[in-house]
Order: C-alpha cells, then sequence, then structure tokens
C-alpha cells in the first residue's frame, strides 16, 4: 500500500469514527426511542439486536445521504411507514417466546394483563380526581380533605408505577409501586368518587355492609395483582431448550 492510500484510508477511518461519536440528531432520537418501547420486553438479545440494527442502518443512510437536506425527513417518513411492520415484528417475536416458553409462566397473558389493569387503575384515578374537582368547583364538596389528597396522591402514584413498568429491567419496581397505588386509590378513591354523588352516598348508608365488602375485596384483588405480577417479573429468567429466555 502506498503512503497516499495508506493516508486515504486512515482519513476515511477518521471520518467514520467522527461521525459515530457524533451527537445523534433528534428524528434519528425519536427513531430509536420508538424501537426502545416496541423491543422493551423481548426475551433474550432480541431487542439489543434489533437496536443495534437500526442504530447501523441509520448511521449508513446518513452516511450514504452526505449531510444532504432533506434526510430527516426520510427517515422519518421511514420511521412511520414502518410502524405496522415494527408491530408485526413484535407480536411474531412474542409468539416465539410463548412457543418455547415453560408451562404456567404465560409469557404473553400476564404482561397483557398487567398493562391492562394498570390501564384500568389510571382510568380509575383519572375518574376520581375529575369528579371530585368538578364537585369542588361546583362547591357541592362534602367529603373530608384527606380524600381529596388521597385521589391526587394515588393517581400520581399510579402514573410513576405505569411509567416503570413499561422501562425495561424497573418493571418490578414498578408492579410494588402500582400495588400501593392500588390501595390508595380503591380503598380510599372510592370513598372520595362516593362523596361526589348522593346516590352513591345513600347506597353506602343504606348498605354499608356489602359497601365494605366490594371496597375491601377490590381493594384486596387489585394490591394482590401488582405484587404478584411484581414477584413474576423478578424472578430469574429462565432458559427453555430453543435458547429462548422468560419474558
Amino acid at each position: 500500500m502506498s503512503d497516499v492510500e495508506a493516508y486515504e484510508s486512515l482519513e476515511s477511518v477518521e471520518t467514520v469514527g467522527a461521525l459515530m461519536d457524533a451527537p445523534m440528531p433528534i428524528v434519528d432520537r425519536m427513531v430509536i426511542a420508538w424501537a426502545r418501547w416496541y423491543t422493551r420486553d423481548l426475551p433474550g438479545t432480541m431487542g439489543e439486536d434489533r437496536l443495534a440494527e437500526l442504530e447501523s442502518d441509520l448511521f449508513e443512510q446518513r452516511d450514504a445521504a452526505d449531510s444532504a437536506s432533506g434526510v430527516g425527513r426520510s427517515i422519518l417518513g421511514r420511521a412511520i411507514r414502518g410502524i405496522p411492520s415494527d408491530v408485526a415484528w413484535r407480536f411474531s417475536r412474542l409468539r416465539q417466546a410463548a412457543v418455547g416458553a415453560p408451562r404456567g409462566t404465560f409469557p404473553l397473558a400476564l404482561p397483557a394483563f398487567a398493562h391492562l389493569a394498570t390501564a384500568l387503575l389510571l382510568a380509575w384515578g383519572v375518574l376520581v380526581v375529575v369528579r371530585v374537582a368538578g364537585s369542588m368547583g361546583r362547591g357541592e364538596w362534602a367529603g373530608a380533605w384527606d380524600l381529596v389528597a388521597a385521589g391526587v396522591v394515588g393517581l400520581a402514584m399510579a402514573l410513576v408505577g405505569a411509567w416503570l413498568v413499561v422501562v425495561l429491567r424497573r418493571r418490578t419496581l414498578g408492579g410494588f409501586w402500582l400495588a400501593a397505588a392500588a390501595y390508595v386509590l380503591i380503598r380510599f378513591g372510592t370513598d372520595a368518587l362516593v362523596a361526589t354523588s348522593l346516590t352513591l352516598t345513600d347506597f353506602r348508608m343504606t348498605s354499608i355492609g356489602q359497601y365494605l365488602l366490594l371496597v375491601h375485596a377490590a381493594t384486596i384483588a387489585g394490591v394482590l395483582f401488582f405484587v404478584a405480577m411484581a414477584m413474576w417479573w423478578a424472578a430469574p429468567r429462565e432458559t427453555t431448550d430453543t435458547g429462548r429466555s422468560r419474558a
């Protein structure tokens, strides 16, 4: 190799290194963030491999464009058009994990139930806070102020727990956090919701036994469900004979 060829090779390597070390454009960060979300709880190295493939693809597209205008719009357009394919890819990998999972682990059903229960808990918290705020705004609030605080604090706890659940490797903490939020929102949030309605207040006064039974049963069920999910997520990942790990 001549001195000129060696210099050009070294210059090319330095250029590639500079491009890789450069700050990632905001469009690329958005695409990577989307990829991290839909690969967040995939077993094994599926998610890591997908992210590495995507980062390499983005780098190659930027490098081929050579700083041409419009490359960011092109990347964003590809990402938007590729959302259905990304979702289909995720479900295909989840099906693979389900086929190879040991009996009794339910890698698809349990996380789905957890996300559904989290959405329902958040909806309940929003309902409690909105009804209490509306009652206070009309000057009709007759409940205790600690019930107002319980609704707001419980909703805030549920939001934090939901955020933890969707972040990989923090789901166990999120499960326990949601268990605490479920206790506050169901146990005290129900009392706050009842205080906003004369009909519900009459029901509680005339059927106090049934009311307490329903509230306590719902509270225990919600807390135990999220605690069980936290413990399930905290269990060591098991590798099957096919090399797939527990979701």
